[in-house]
């Protein structure tokens, strides 16, 4: 008994022989980076910065639904190509299994801690005691919420932009869709097509996002290009994408002429389009019709060189990413419970000092509160689930 406790706890810092550990180093990031975006963006009006390339950089963390997205492409694709090629079909109903486990315990219990915790704040909501209208128009967006949370259990929040209870749902139910059209895509169509005829398929797909993003947000912004599916769909394609390229041409094996001075120029392109769009303003036009596809482009070309480039490989594989990319999909259900909570602490520093070492304090206590409530979550309701599905279905390495 003590040691199957010990295994548990140890869960999150062991080594799997089935991982790459660089892409632990990309789901830890992406994540770190999601909620260190949103406690920015919820001291943002009472922090006064002259630094305005951070004010950028953290205003564009968003970024991190990004990698996610061009990971989950990665990692569903390639599992669905490699049990295609090597047993010429896929099981579907393991595939609806092993999502389910992983996905759907983990979220509704958060889905219903969330909800109560919100009803308890209506609960002792009393408008004639309040004057604010930012306040009143608080109450009301949750008052809203709490009716709509069907559309949070539905995974509906990628369709319908109305308020809901949790507000970070629509990626989740992005990637939700996504699995569930994927494999019939992969067996009807995908799999039964050439490599070059699914090379058209994906810029066709790319193209239809982008000009998607460009009709809602041109020439005035509007959020819905940021949150519905048909606007976003493409960073999961960029994944697959990515993901052909490094099953069918690995770096390791191409020898040709001006290998290094390609490799070179990627890495270069790779770079300025990630600077370029931790720079730009995130809430323009510009921004939210171009930049999910030039990040895409940025993160994917790193994430290919993750698995070959010598230097890129060891800061993506380091051990500390380990714990973090563990706990990545609990952590991102919970960190927004534990930002209200933890700001309750932090505001009167944030108040008394309205500085970015104020705020630097407030990101080192949001992460360090999400991750510590994420572990308890995840061993105490998650990894049970990861458990059976992993006596259920075997899981393989990417090759």
């Amino acid at each position: 008994m003590i040691n199957r406790i010990i295994y548990c706890v140890n869960s999150v810092f062991e080594k799997k022989p089935y991982e790459h550990e660089n892409l632990n180093g990309v789901r830890a990031i992406s994540i770190i980076a999601v909620v260190v975006f949103h406690v920015w963006v919820t001291v943002k009006p009472l922090i006064q910065s002259d630094s305005q390339w951070l004010v950028f950089f953290l205003s564009s963390l968003s970024s991190g639904v990004d990698f996610f997205f061009l990971l989950s492409g990665f990692l569903i694709y390639g599992g669905l190509r490699r049990e295609y090629e090597r047993k010429g079909k896929i099981n579907i109903s393991n595939f609806f299994i092993k999502r389910s486990l992983r996905i759907y315990p983990a979220f509704y219990f958060a889905l219903a801690v969330l909800y109560f915790f919100k009803f308890h704040q209506l609960s002792k909501f009393n408008p004639d005691s309040i004057h604010d209208p930012n306040a009143m128009a608080m109450f009301e967006e949750i008052r809203i919420g709490l009716s709509n949370v069907w559309v949070d259990a539905l995974y509906l929040t990628d369709l319908m932009h109305v308020p809901v209870v949790y507000n970070g749902g629509w990626s989740l139910s992005i990637e939700e869709h996504f699995y569930m059209v994927l494999p019939f895509i992969c067996i009807f169509f995908f799999f039964q097509i050439s490599f070059s005829q699914r090379l058209i398929f994906y810029f066709f797909g790319f193209a239809i996002a982008l000009f998607n993003r460009y009709y809602i947000s041109f020439p005035e912004p509007n959020l819905d290009a940021v949150y519905m599916i048909y606007c976003r769909f493409d960073s999961i394609l960029y994944g697959m994408f990515v993901y052909e390229f490094y099953h069918r041409f690995p770096w390791s094996s191409l020898e040709f002429r001006g290998r290094n001075l390609l490799l070179f120029f990627l890495l270069l392109l790779s770079g300025i389009l990630i600077v370029w769009m931790h720079q730009i303003d995130s809430s323009s036009a510009f921004a939210l019709i171009y930049r999910p596809t030039l990040v895409s482009i940025g993160f994917g070309i790193l994430m290919y060189f993750s698995f070959f480039n010598q230097i890129i490989k060891s800061f993506f594989s380091l051990s500390l990413f380990r714990p973090f990319a563990r706990l990545g999909y609990t952590a991102y259900l919970w960190h927004i419970i534990v930002i209200p909570l933890v700001a309750k602490k932090v505001s009167p520093l944030i108040f008394r000092e309205p500085n970015m070492i104020s705020v630097s304090v407030a990101f080192f206590w949001v992460l360090i509160s999400t991750f510590l409530v994420s572990y308890v979550v995840y061993l105490v309701i998650e990894l049970p689930f990861l458990q059976w599905k992993e006596r259920l279905v075997h899981p393989e390495k990417i090759q």
